[in-house]
């Protein structure tokens, strides 16, 4: 107490901002503290926060409190809430241990949209950070938020190393790193540039990075091998027997194995996973009974870490249906890109390419008996591709079953236009064992650049008007995407109205290939496998053949490409060896893009109409009636009155 020169009590009276200063703080974890004060304001689970449902986020969210710890890298799959559990550290902090922050997200649109799609809502929904925001119009922004307390949260985007640059900061949240770019401009990598603005707290520094993996050897994936000192991975209790284990997908079952329809398994919600001790099976309610009793568990242990990981599949998710796991697998045993999401969507590790080693004699082993020019009887269509070079054209004919499985038909070259014309409107090819043939369903031209043999105009030009005047819907222009496309197929329209820029009925139309993606397709269908009479398996599916007189020259320009990791963007493509001609490989991928689910109507489209067709009913024969009288054929055989024939 004060007194006045008098020796009368004089009285402070202490402003709310200055009580909340001098209150002494809540020794409160930032789990406990979600339970208590976070109000989530969107999504499945609104409203007051709790770790039951997501018990596997504890562990990540109280790391934040140990005082030794400075990183935390959260390897999670998506939908298993990772993104909330970061928000949660982050009003944890404004609230009890306040810092200036910066959030970063790998591009500007994409900070702004979790700014006010998420972080803000969150902000203003929790009471105990709400009233903390600064009260001027300006204070809240996509960009910025601040507090009356002093302090404010940047957010900032990996591609700009302005941005990343700006100001020291004690809290970063990397989101999604493992889809930032490798350089922020032409500094360093966005980790080195974030990491360097908290050197101005060296001893309480927090750095949060959670993310879904993409590929191994990108900057997220090397985090995760140099900077973690201790990875934890989460283990659960069987409902049955009670023994912790860590769940693993080869755990997961489902009838029919890789031969099942993954829709049916999703449908049916089939699929199960089998305890490791008393081998009693599990479905979607007894796992997410287990993951919410269970616990994670250091790798190896060390004293005080520094950094910590903490690894989760998308199986351990109550958002996430067993069944939702196993139809991901089975899609990806059809298609190489789905298998990479598999991997880092459900599996939660880096997608590891396969680069490719097989050699030519390794290629030629997939010849058949069937000789060139002879289509198998079980082939349901013929596709072309055809390479367009300076002074004539490489071409590919494939057959296609309907599983996709394909043999190789006849390979060579073209001189003229004249000969492309007559290839895919006028050839027919006997199919084996019948007397039928068969033309090309769909053809595919590369009307890539280059100047003309005559230095006049360039073949694409030249392209585009012969496809023009043969518009049947038989043969299409195609070129290679510049980048990784969301289908292997997408249609560019070429012709279009000058003013409305509407397409114009009946012009030309373009198809952009995924290159890359299709030539993973082709490797992949190398490694189908025939069935095996000896443990009864079924043959794959998209097998591969080639015909019987397949050369040693198609099998080099086959393998002319291989995957390799760029040095300067470590980004795995692939790329030409040696200078090695790669011409019948380019026909093959078109040949291949033809045939492909994203190109309608897709070959298996196809296969079902012809089956219809087959299984349609005969028309029967109209019955043969005998001669009528005109007038009785137009009256039928109902009566007449009495007066009708004494007419």
């Amino acid at each position: 107490m004060i007194h006045d020169d008098d020796g009368n009590p004089q009285y402070v009276v202490f402003t709310d901002a200055e009580r909340r200063i001098f209150k002494p703080k809540e020794k409160l974890t930032v789990s406990q503290w979600a339970e208590r004060h976070r109000w989530v304001a969107k999504g499945p689970a609104q409203g007051l926060w709790t770790n039951d449902l997501t018990q596997y986020l504890v562990g990540p969210m109280d790391a934040w409190n140990l005082p030794w710890v400075q990183k935390i890298i959260m390897c999670f799959a998506p939908q298993t809430g990772k993104s909330q559990a970061a928000i949660n550290c982050m009003c944890y902090a404004v609230d009890q241990d306040p810092g200036p922050g910066m959030y970063v997200m790998p591009d500007e649109k994409a900070v702004k949209r979790i700014s006010r799609r998420q972080i803000i809502p969150s902000l203003k929904s929790s009471p105990r950070v709400a009233e903390l925001l600064g009260k001027k119009a300006d204070d809240v922004s996509t960009l910025s938020i601040n507090f009356t307390h002093g302090m404010d949260i940047m957010m900032a985007w990996a591609s700009s190393p302005a941005v990343m640059a700006s100001e020291s900061v004690r809290y970063i949240f990397f989101d999604e790193p493992g889809k930032y770019p490798e350089f922020s401009g032409k500094e360093a990598d966005p980790f080195s540039l974030g990491e360097m603005r908290t050197n101005a707290y060296p001893f309480t520094k927090k750095i949060l990075y959670f993310s879904t993996p993409a590929e191994d050897g990108d900057a997220f994936s090397r985090l995760l091998e140099e900077e973690v000192e201790v990875m934890h991975h989460y283990e659960v209790p069987c409902p049955i027997c009670g023994t912790f284990q860590k769940m693993e997908f080869p755990s997961i079952h489902w009838p029919k194995g890789s031969q099942a329809d993954h829709r049916t398994v999703v449908r049916k919600k089939s699929a199960r996973y089998t305890c490791t001790k008393c081998g009693m099976d599990w479905d979607d309610i007894d796992r997410n009974r287990a993951v919410k009793l269970g616990k994670w568990v250091p790798e190896k242990e060390i004293k005080r870490p520094v950094a910590v990981g903490f690894h989760l599949p998308s199986w351990y998710s109550p958002f996430v249906s067993l069944s939702d796991v196993a139809a991901a697998f089975l899609k990806g045993l059809q298609d190489p890109a789905k298998m990479m999401a598999f991997d880092t969507q459900h599996k939660a590790v880096p997608y590891k390419p396969v680069m490719a080693t097989t050699d030519e004699s390794n290629l030629l082993k997939h010849k058949t008996e069937i000789p060139p020019g002879v289509v198998p009887k079980n082939a349901v269509a013929l596709t072309c591709g055809i390479d367009m070079q300076k002074t004539n054209f490489y071409f590919v004919v494939r057959a296609w079953d309907k599983d996709l499985t394909s043999w190789l038909i006849q390979y060579g070259t073209l001189s003229t236009w004249d000969d492309v014309e007559n290839l895919v409107f006028n050839t027919r090819y006997e199919v084996q064992d019948s007397t039928e043939t068969k033309g090309i369903f769909r053809a595919a031209l590369d009307t890539g650049g280059g100047i003309n043999a005559d230095d006049d105009w360039t073949r694409t030009e030249e392209a585009y008007e012969w496809l023009r005047d043969n518009n049947r819907g038989v043969i299409f222009g195609i070129k290679g995407a510049s980048k990784t496309q969301f289908q292997k197929v997408q249609v560019k329209l070429m012709d279009k109205m000058p003013r409305s820029n509407k397409p114009i009925p009946g012009g030309l139309e373009l198809r952009l290939l995924d290159t890359h993606q299709l030539k993973d397709l082709l490797h992949y269908r190398l490694a189908r496998k025939e069935a095996d009479p000896e443990t009864g398996r079924p043959a794959d599916a998209q097998r591969f053949y080639l015909h019987s007189e397949t050369d040693l020259a198609y099998a080099k320009q086959f393998l002319a490409e291989e995957k390799r990791r760029d040095k300067k963007t470590r980004k795995v493509k692939w790329q030409q060896i040696g200078g090695r001609d790669n011409h019948l490989l380019d026909c093959e991928v078109y040949a291949a893009a033809c045939a492909d689910s994203a190109w309608t109507p897709s070959i298996r489209y196809l296969a079902k109409a012809q089956e219809k067709k087959k299984d349609a009913p005969k028309p029967k024969p109209a019955p043969k009636q005998e001669a009528q009288d005109v007038r009785q054929r137009i009256t039928g055989n109902r009566n007449r009155p009495s007066w009708y024939n004494k007419r």
